[in-house]
């Protein structure tokens, strides 16, 4: 059994059996033993062949029998026998163990995924499932199952503060099941995909974020310095006024470069408009494309000396230059340029997400996201129509960029309304004089 904390729900743990000392420096048929609050014991090891980790349920909740299934796969893996990959004969339909559902789903399904993607579903489901507590697909399927599910979740219960969550975040969790749900229907295993009703959720709840004013990224910019240091500065704005200027996220801000094969660059055509190439591995959709080069973007990149111009176009400095010690040469990873942006952001005090009391959250400062969603609402402050600042941003839909980028502007609105169809009441004659 698993220890548990007095008065905490039980977490997932691994935990991994000592390996015969005849398997030791033998990498590749390594296996774990997984012990998962709730459920069955699992194999986890890695595909010789993709590299990818490998799950599967062993069918029992006992270590013993568990152990000789562990050793039987590290003796096929050495010896590069075909492994079963569902131990545990179960029934493919409404009646199957939930156990070797998830194992299924993800082997099949979200293996496909992008490993973010992926580790975030995953890790969704298993806090719904620890909710519930289901032991077959039927019983996840079941309509009251989902109602005390969502309920439950927009109580708090298993959150990380320990209270309610917001709405949006409740019909992020829901989306994750019932998307499960219909994969196994698509499959065939359940009869048909699932009807259910989840929580509305206003423009507060979804975005996450908000455009930043021009005096608010002014002042963002100006506490740079603070956080980089004098030597690395430059290269941390030309980083920050390239995502507002181009609306990228910053991995992809990361990938763009003047000369490289494989990235994200600016095209220059003799009697053509500008524009900014993305091979399909960089982007989100896995799909080639081509968007407009917004006019400050490609300024920003003309301000470049000519004799600079290859390789990669942002490259911030290391922050050990700030304390004087040597910059390192290795390019950095777009998630600490994220954080470095927003320690920027917590410095500067502009608060993009106030802090909510019945969830617990704390205030949000500017983050990168941030920048990106400032870019879209200048767009959109210029006159720009949403259809193409969807195109720029590369959203699947207009509705996502309205939903979860842009405030919108009522003076702005209003101003234009009363161009085209107010002019009579400023000289009277709509006012019955």
């Amino acid at each position: 059994m698993l220890s548990m904390k007095e008065g905490l729900p039980p977490v997932s743990r691994g935990l991994e059996m000592q390996r015969p000392k005849g398997n030791r420096g033998k990498g590749s048929c390594r296996v774990r033993l997984v012990e998962v609050a709730g459920r069955k014991i699992q194999l986890r090891y890695k595909c010789p062949v993709s590299g990818r980790e490998i799950r599967v349920s062993t069918g029992t909740y006992d270590s013993d029998e568990a152990a000789e299934l562990k050793s039987e796969y590290e003796a096929k893996l050495r010896l590069g026998l075909p492994l079963d990959n569902s131990p545990a004969a179960q029934p493919n339909g409404p009646q199957m163990d939930w156990d070797l559902f998830r194992d299924k789903y993800r082997d099949l399904k979200l293996s496909r995924l992008r490993d973010r993607s992926c580790e975030a579903a995953e890790s969704r489901l298993d806090i719904c499932e620890r909710i519930v507590k289901p032991k077959t697909l039927a019983d996840m399927r079941n309509p009251e199952t989902l109602t005390h599910l969502q309920n439950q979740l927009e109580d708090g219960v298993l959150s990380r503060r320990g209270k309610p969550r917001s709405k949006q975040t409740v019909r992020s969790y829901m989306t994750n099941v019932i998307a499960a749900l219909n994969w196994a229907a698509s499959m065939g295993w359940l009869e048909s995909k699932v009807a259910f009703k989840k929580l509305k959720a206003s423009t507060s709840d979804v975005m996450k974020g908000r455009p930043v004013t021009v005096d608010e990224f002014k002042l963002f910019r100006s506490k740079t310095v603070e956080v980089v240091g004098e030597a690395a500065l430059d290269s941390w704005l030309l980083v920050i006024d390239g995502l507002v200027e181009s609306g990228l996220r910053i991995s992809e801000l990361m990938q763009v470069s003047w000369d490289l094969p494989n990235t994200i660059k600016p095209v220059w055509l003799e009697g053509k408009e500008s524009t900014l190439s993305f091979p399909a591995h960089t982007q989100k959709n896995d799909k080639d494309q081509e968007t407009p080069l917004l006019a400050g973007f490609e300024k920003l990149l003309l301000q470049i000396p000519a004799g600079s111009r290859t390789g990669y176009i942002f490259n911030p400095m290391s922050l050990r230059t700030k304390k004087g010690s040597e910059a390192s040469l290795a390019r950095p990873r777009a998630e600490w340029i994220g954080n470095v942006i927003g320690r920027i952001g917590k410095k500067s005090g502009i608060v993009v997400v106030p802090a909510n009391d019945r969830t617990g959250a704390p205030e949000k400062y500017v983050s990168a996201h941030d920048l990106r969603r400032t870019c879209g609402q200048r767009l959109q402050d210029a006159g720009v129509p949403i259809a193409i600042i969807s195109n720029v941003l590369r959203h699947g839909s207009p509705v996502t960029t309205r939903k979860y980028y842009i405030q919108g502007n009522v003076q702005n609105d209003a101003k234009m309304l009363r161009e085209i169809m107010g002019k009579g009441v400023e000289d009277g004659s709509e006012s019955g004089e």
